[in-house]
């Protein structure tokens, strides 16, 4: 297992955004967690990269427990190459004044000793595997589409080589042309990468097209698990159900994808 959480609970306040959540991330598995907004989804997804600290229960990474202690500079250089996340709004995570060559070798030369040549030469390697072209390296954020500036996230994320990627409603806002695209470029990377994907959605047509397993959320609470193409063609529990019905899309239909 790369990931496994057991009994993840965080409170803010008085209120209680995750209780008792429990799952597991295989090598090479691609993990949907579902739940419509305020279901804890997103606090689970903090939890995982660090940027959260969980009230109680455990997560362990990669063999190591994630453990309260404020990490060193040594410690979260590590965790970042085990663990990465692409949020939903790629504008706001990436520096406007910074072009799109110098946010992947920034990333690039935090984790890794090399010439500033061979860092120019994977910054282009990883521009061209998330399907950018050399001329966007000199680009501002400003200058891309929605859907370039998600792929230049991506690449941010890849560049640092982790065993896990979190993606948090990273197509949202995305139109459902170029969610098409970006689905099918996390598809293609894990593909030829090996990478373990947990991705965090409300749209159980994305869920569908890009999980291997799903875990469905509501107030904090998983409410069931299973493998993706069982639990969305014949869902135990009303709530996921209901989140079945809601999907916007004409004509869309949950199956059971071939093993």
């Amino acid at each position: 297992m790369v990931i496994e959480a057991t009994g993840l609970r965080k409170v803010f306040g008085e209120a209680v955004a995750v209780d008792d959540v429990s799952f597991a991330l295989e090598e090479g598995e691609s993990l949907a967690i579902v739940g419509e907004s305020g279901s804890g989804k997103t606090t689970v997804a903090r939890m995982l990269v660090g940027l959260e600290t969980p009230s109680g229960g455990t997560i362990t990474v990669c063999g190591r427990e994630r453990t309260a202690r404020k990490p060193s500079g040594a410690e979260r250089r590590r965790r970042a190459r085990e663990i990465q996340i692409v949020f939903q709004d790629p504008y706001s995570s990436l520096d406007k004044r910074q072009r799109v060559g110098d946010v992947v070798e920034t990333s690039l030369a935090l984790h890794f000793d090399r010439t500033p040549a061979e860092r120019h030469r994977r910054m282009l390697d990883l521009l061209d595997s998330v399907g950018l072209a050399e001329r966007h390296a000199a680009m501002l954020p400003r200058q891309l589409s929605g859907g370039q500036r998600q792929r230049v996230a991506i690449a941010r994320a890849l560049a640092v080589e982790p065993r896990v990627l979190v993606l948090d409603e990273a197509v949202a806002a995305l139109d459902v042309s170029i969610q098409a695209q970006i689905l099918n470029l996390l598809a293609d990377i894990r593909e030829r990468g090996g990478s373990s994907y947990v991705f965090i959605s409300h749209d159980l047509a994305v869920v569908h097209q890009i999980s291997d397993r799903a875990v469905v959320m509501r107030n904090g609470r998983v409410v069931e698990q299973g493998p993706t193409p069982a639990l969305l063609a014949a869902p135990q529990q009303e709530y996921t159900r209901q989140l079945r019905a809601a999907v916007p899309r004409p004509g869309w239909k949950p199956t059971r994808r071939p093993a």
